[in-house]
């Protein structure tokens, strides 16, 4: 796991709970065949260092909130546009 990836300035055992809660998604997304793992990796690490960053110690919900986010983002089968949005005009 990108242990590098986690801020020295968080306490140990903020650090042990990231590292712990991040091996915990690994394992369960690991073969959901996500279109890239190193990113996905690199995802779940963010999602949580975010996260604890905000005061979340709850290691189920960084596990989950960051599966989430790893499934939205790098599933193969998200769709994904290079165009702008354009927001609709509602004619009354």
């Amino acid at each position: 796991m990108p242990r590098n990836k986690i801020p020295e300035f968080f306490h140990p055992e903020i650090r042990l709970l990231i590292e712990r809660s991040l091996e915990d998604a690994w394992q369960e997304l690991k073969n959901e065949k996500l279109a890239d793992a190193q990113a996905v990796r690199v995802g779940l690490v963010t999602t949580m260092v975010a996260l604890a960053a905000i005061g979340e110690t709850d290691s189920s919900k960084l596990k989950n909130f960051a599966m989430d986010a790893a499934r939205a983002t790098y599933s193969r089968h998200s769709v994904r546009s290079s165009k702008p949005l354009r927001h609709a005009t509602v004619k009354g």
